[in-house]
């Protein structure tokens, strides 16, 4: 900043009158001497030639009028050290700001910064020095730290009184919270904590006793349960109270959960039955209609409209059966015959029937990653019927092409099939909803497909976990028994 002050022609017409008075080294003087005027406790400054210059001796062309009061003549030359002559080097070769580290003289201890002048050329004809008083940066230095002693004394001594005063107040609550823990373990909820002020700690004791008092209502309600499903038997007086609660409670949760599953059963066998009255009254009819289209296909002197009309009608009516045979196999009974599958060929066998169909329709990639050797118990064609739903769902859901990925591991217990896609997703919401009957995410869907898909792994004593997130694609986890090595025939 203070180097744009200073007009390169003063420093010009100075260069040639430097053992001389003149109007321009004038100027120069009282310009450099602003610097200490404004920071007088801190700085001087003053002009140096760059040309001519001995070793260790650097000519002086205007110096802070303080500089000439300190030394009571005309500062002329300066003698530096190796610190001053390396920053001097390095602003005069690089054309830069530079500046030395804390250096001694006989004058003192300094700090000093160099910035380069140029003339209207380019060329640079002098260097600006500023001189900041190091010594004082010292005696800052020991001031902070006499500052931070002294405070760090006082608030370790603050801190000491306050953690004593706090302890004595705190320890007496405390003492009576430990004791009221351990009769809760034991089992008394009936347990009352005194109050002794409206501290945080004796908020704390009053949340304590409002904990008791719930504690002590849920066991009585737990118990009242037990006893009207009968779920468990008579208490032992001898077993703790906090152990007879857990009891109970697993005992509503497990009692819970068969009457969950007895629901699902119920609902699925009304579906099925429902499914297969509609459907075999339905099938018959398409079956008669199908056949009469296919006839009237084959007849000449038809138009390419009429024969489009016909293809589109034989194309619903398969749909259609699509659906009937899904609502069929609702209502199938569990015949399928169990036997060991090999889960590497079935997957290799899904991918291959798959990837024409992906490469056709939505330009997909399929790629696949299956383990050797994992056998299955189930369903052959059954599992199969999963894959490629699942595979063919995966497909439908990426409208503009992507990556459709199988793979096939296994975790000592069950062989996993994970099928994951690019598609668009599902919310939290779809995510609940998916495998409920007649839910689906698709224009024409019903959601039956799925729903089997969700019978046949959970006949085979198996599961399927969903992974999704809107926009960003699904992961399927079909997670199936492995079969054992005796049952091999």
């Amino acid at each position: 900043m203070w180097k744009t002050t200073i007009a390169p022609e003063d420093i010009e017409k100075a260069l040639e009158f430097i053992e001389t008075s003149h109007p321009a080294k004038d100027r120069l003087i009282d310009h450099v001497s602003l610097v200490h005027e404004q920071n007088s406790s801190v700085l001087g400054a003053y002009l140096m030639t760059v040309d001519d210059l001995e070793a260790g001796r650097f000519k002086i062309i205007a110096a802070s009028r303080h500089y000439n009061d300190f030394f009571n003549e005309e500062v002329k030359h300066y003698n530096g050290g190796p610190e001053f002559i390396s920053a001097f080097t390095q602003s005069m070769n690089s054309n830069s700001v530079s500046s030395t580290s804390v250096y001694r003289d006989q004058f003192g201890t300094w700090i000093t910064a160099f910035a380069p002048i140029k003339n209207q050329n380019g060329a640079v004809i002098a260097l600006l020095g500023i001189d900041l008083d190091a010594s004082i940066l010292k005696r800052s230095q020991a001031e902070i730290l006499l500052l931070l002693a002294c405070g760090f004394i006082a608030v370790s001594l603050i801190v000491y009184f306050v953690l004593r005063w706090g302890l004595k107040k705190v320890l007496q609550p405390v003492d009576d919270i430990v004791c009221g823990i351990k009769q809760v373990s034991a089992g008394n909820f009936n347990v009352s904590l005194p109050i002794h002020d409206q501290s945080d700690l004796g908020q704390l004791s009053l949340k304590f006793n409002e904990m008791t008092v719930q504690l002590s209502t849920l066991f009585a309600t737990l118990t009242a349960a037990s006893d009207q499903l009968k779920t468990i038997k008579e208490i032992n007086e001898s077993t703790p109270l906090l152990e007879t609660a857990i009891g109970q409670m697993e005992s509503l949760l497990e009692h819970t959960k068969v009457q969950k599953e007895l629901q699902h059963a119920e609902k699925m066998n009304a579906i099925g039955q429902l499914a297969a009255s509609v459907a075999h009254e339905i099938r018959n009819p398409l079956t008669v209609v199908k056949g009469f289209l296919q006839i009237f296909s084959t007849k000449e002197k038809m138009s390419k409209e009429e024969v489009m009309f016909i293809g589109l009608m034989i194309e619903e009516i398969n749909r259609a059966e699509s659906i009937i045979n899904d609502y069929l196999e609702l209502a199938k009974p569990d015949m399928a015959k169990s036997e060991r599958i090999d889960g590497s060929d079935l997957t290799v066998n899904a991918i291959d029937l798959m990837s024409t169909y992906a490469m056709m329709s939505k330009n997909i990639v399929l790629k696949s990653d299956i383990q050797p050797n994992v056998n299955v118990k189930g369903s052959k064609n059954e599992l199969k019927q999963v894959l490629i739903n699942i595979l063919k769902n995966g497909i439908e859901a990426m409208k503009e092409g992507g990556e459709l990925e199988l793979t096939l591991k296994d975790d000592g217990r069950n062989a996993i099939f994970t099928i994951s896609d690019t598609g668009i997703g599902m919310t939290a919401e779809e995510l609940d909803r998916l495998g409920t009957a007649f839910y689906s995410l698709k224009e024409k869907g019903t959601g039956m497909g799925l729903m089997v898909c969700y019978q046949i792994i959970e006949r085979m004593r198996g599961r399927i976990e969903v992974y999704s997130n809107k926009g960003e694609g699904t992961t399927f986890k079909v997670y199936v028994p492995l079969a054992e090595d005796e049952e091999e025939n």
